[in-house]
């Protein structure tokens, strides 16, 4: 799960948009109270906000959040903001600029949400929960830069399909030869499917290694670590149709992908951890996947709140 002042980046952009509920606001106000790391991080964004203060109008929801407030010079300006120094009673801590480029995306989606984009080209990207993306097209681009989340991809033959598509991530490039595939940044690596055709990566580590991903296989690759090809897992790719689909998966591990479309906090006892979960969970029924996992498997659901629900031994 993502560190405190990730989280606290996420949660200052969610409080600030204008379909922000008064469940969003309990959620918040649980997290921020949960521990004094959480209260710290929030405090050290707040900080972080205070230099934009200025701006006219004000970062708010109507600044920051709706796309079409925005001027091109002042959007630039933010977008151009490398690192963002955040102060601590112990000095400066360098801040990547993750959150503010959330903010200011040209495609976003909460959490929850995905979301189906239809690009010039006829390239269709769809958006998993939690996912930011900026698109460069012009007579010599066609470029994603995934900021964070999942996108799946499945290239156009439109105007302009001659030019090669990238994503551009993290820790390298993906080009298509094809193509139907989708990426994902992790917190310390990325992840790539290819469903159809194939896929090109270089990465940014190792002088550049190049490796080619042919369909129906996967891989993950950061600084450290190359591409390493697997056989893909059936059902990867049905969370565009709203199902998350797991083959012996450790609950832990499985609870961390649910949190992904979660509005509050998923935990386990590490006695059940390693209980492991199969089969296709509904994300738009939260209550129906806890119901499920409690009948077919030796737990049970302590819930302080809808908010915050921990798993259990029976």
């Amino acid at each position: 799960m993502s560190d405190p002042i990730t989280i606290a980046s996420e949660w200052y952009i969610r409080i600030n948009e204008a379909d922000c509920s008064e469940d969003d606001r309990i959620a918040f106000d649980r997290w921020k109270n949960a521990s004094s790391r959480n209260l710290s991080a929030w405090n050290r964004i707040l900080q972080v906000n205070k230099p934009f203060e200025g701006l006219e109008p004000v970062i708010s929801k109507e600044v920051l959040l709706k796309r079409e407030t925005f001027s091109l010079s002042k959007r630039q300006l933010l977008k151009n903001l490398g690192i963002v120094a955040v102060a601590t009673g112990t000095g400066l801590i360098a801040y990547h600029e993750k959150p503010w480029q959330t903010m200011l995306a040209d495609y976003t989606t909460h959490q929850g949400e995905t979301k189906t984009l239809r690009l010039s080209d006829d390239t269709m990207l769809v958006l998993n929960s939690d996912t930011a993306i900026d698109q460069q097209y012009d007579d010599k681009n066609r470029t994603i830069k995934l900021i964070k989340g999942e996108v799946l991809i499945e290239t156009g033959h439109g105007k302009g399909a001659s030019i090669p598509f990238r994503v551009y991530t993290k820790y390298g490039i993906i080009t298509a030869l094809g193509t139907r595939f989708s990426v994902r940044q992790h917190n310390d690596y990325v992840s790539v499917n290819v469903y159809k055709d194939a896929v090109s990566i270089k990465t940014f580590a190792n002088s550049g290694f190049k490796q080619k991903l042919y369909e129906n296989h996967t891989t993950i690759f950061n600084d450290q670590i190359s591409p390493e090809i697997k056989p893909l897992k059936f059902g990867t790719d049905l969370w565009i149709k709203g199902i998350l689909s797991v083959v012996d998966m450790p609950l832990n591990e499985f609870l961390i992908e649910l949190d992904r479309y979660y509005t509050g906090y998923l935990r386990c006892d590490p006695v059940i951890s390693n209980i492991l979960i199969s089969g296709s969970f509904p994300l738009n029924d939260m209550n129906a996947i806890f119901s499920s996992l409690q009948h077919t498997h030796p737990l049970r659901i302590h819930a302080v709140s809808k908010y915050w629900i921990t798993f259990k031994p029976v």
